[in-house]
């Protein structure tokens, strides 16, 4: 008998097969403003560089990582919390699931995530900094409220996931 607990081959045998439509939805709108806000708070800091920066989001989140995470992924062809296993699937062959806790992208996942996430706010503080704006201070609350708002979710959706074990990034806590 195999304890619910206990990772088979890494894979958290008691998570979701699937997430559900709706949850999919509200976790990749939340993203998308939290990454369009972080744009245009390096574009207020420089426009050359929210413009370079934005293109450089656009690569790794459409192409990127879907390539280097998702295609080893247990939730390729799947609907995963984000719903990118699904478009993954559209786009590139599968990979092995085995490979999935060792490889770069999956290294590279938790720092893109924290550049992502402090970056804009840095430079948009720096900006406010260097010529004051409301805007900007707006905008400086705004990702403030994304990083905190962004937490709650992923615990959630972490405790539940198949790929909890293996995957460095998991809010999941035992």
């Amino acid at each position: 008998m195999t304890n619910t607990k206990e990772p088979v081959l890494g894979i958290y045998e008691a998570g979701l097969s699937e997430f559900d439509k709706k949850g999919v939805i509200i976790s990749n709108i939340m993203v998308i403003a939290m990454l369009l806000a972080g744009i245009f708070a390096v574009y207020l800091f420089n426009s050359a560089l929210g413009i370079i920066y934005g293109v450089i989001i656009a690569v790794l989140f459409l192409f990127v990582m879907r390539k280097g995470l998702c295609t080893r992924c247990f939730y390729y062809g799947k609907r995963c919390a984000m719903g990118w296993g699904l478009y993954t699937a559209k786009l590139f062959k599968k990979g092995e699931v085995s490979e999935f806790k060792g490889c770069a992208a999956s290294k590279f996942a938790p720092v893109m995530w924290m550049i992502i996430s402090f970056l804009p706010l840095i430079l948009i503080i720096v900006s406010a900094y260097l010529s004051f704006s409301i805007l900007k201070a707006i905008l400086a609350v705004i990702l403030v409220i994304f990083m905190i708002i962004a937490v709650s979710p992923r615990k959630r959706t972490c405790a539940v996931c198949k790929m909890r074990y293996l995957c460095g990034g998991s809010a999941a806590k035992d």
